[in-house]
């Protein structure tokens, strides 16, 4: 019996010596950490912080597009959800950046010489997964990846940020209005940047998908219409400037283009500010049911027509 008793005595003690252990060495560790913690002062470079924050908690970025935020391909990938994609003709013949052609010096503030703006800003194309990170693909998005492109070819351009709506509301205008709304804006927008000289209301259509989709070499693509206002006494140049792009559209493939528009028949708006400067375009780019992939072929389209024209002129 007693060699029983001193038998259980002594694991009861070893037991107890264990649990010791562990407890000082959990007390150890937690002491360690928190003196650590409070007096060493970490010094993270931008791109280590970076990366720790997407190792943590975006595992499928990539750290190299991080570093180029503004880039269409950022854009597309990581706010519309598109990881691969082709973007569009690319066999398209361009030469000296326009601002070469504008200053000697090209630098990278140049002034903006193309203003791009949505008196219907809420149109939308077809959802994907951006729908989880309650982001939609409108028109408005269009505009930056036209405004990419655009800086990619060496084209200074801003989109106009306030709100349509906004500007509806504060004058007590319905969206029937939204052309005197945007007008409030291109006026505010050339006045604060005197050097802007073209100028793009960018809109979808409301068509079938058949109707505002073309597929060139296996990619599709988003049909793009010029709609010219004939309401007003000057709308000539506008009109001849619809004509040329359309034209030069139409040269690089016909099937990417529905056409120019002319509008002067009762109820439409006849005008869509276009009396405001004769390099003032309104353009069409897919419908609804295109999505943001289809516009974005497009747009990288569009950003090297418009490009030619612009180096044809200054």
């Amino acid at each position: 019996m007693k060699a029983k008793f001193k038998g259980r005595r002594k694991i009861k003690i070893w037991l107890f010596k264990l649990f010791g252990a562990i407890i000082v060495i959990i007390a150890s560790f937690w002491l360690a950490f928190k003196l650590l913690f409070d007096n060493i002062n970490l010094d993270l470079n931008n791109n280590t912080y970076l990366n720790y924050l997407v190792n943590s908690a975006y595992g499928y970025y990539n750290i190299a597009d991080i570093t180029s935020l503004s880039s269409t391909e950022f854009l597309l990938k990581y706010s519309f959800g598109i990881k691969e994609f082709k973007s569009g003709i690319d066999n398209i013949n361009l030469s000296t950046p326009v601002t070469s052609v504008v200053e000697e010096e090209t630098t990278t503030n140049a002034e903006p010489l193309v203003y791009i703006y949505n008196s219907h800003q809420t149109e939308g194309y077809v959802t994907n997964i951006a729908e989880d990170f309650n982001i939609n693909n409108t028109v408005y998005l269009g505009s930056y990846i036209l405004k990419e492109y655009l800086s990619d070819l060496g084209i200074p351009a801003i989109v106009e940020d306030n709100n349509i709506v906004d500007v509806l509301n504060t004058n007590g205008w319905k969206y029937n209005s939204s052309y005197k709304a945007s007008r409030i804006l291109l006026e505010q927008a050339k006045k604060d940047n005197p050097s802007l000289m073209f100028f793009i209301d960018l809109h979808r259509d409301a068509g079938s998908y058949e109707r505002t989709t073309t597929e060139i070499d296996g990619v599709k693509y988003a049909k793009m219409m010029f709609v010219v206002g004939l309401k007003h006494e000057n709308y000539a140049p506008n009109l001849e400037l619809a004509n040329t792009l359309n034209d030069k559209l139409v040269a690089i493939d016909a099937s990417l283009s529905r056409g120019v528009l002319p509008k002067d028949n009762a109820g439409a708006n006849g005008i869509y500010n276009q009396d405001f400067d004769s390099n003032t375009i309104l353009i069409e780019v897919g419908g609804q049911y295109n999505n943001i992939e289809e516009v974005n072929n497009s747009l990288k389209v569009f950003a090297s027509v418009l490009y030619d024209y612009l180096k044809g002129i200054l």
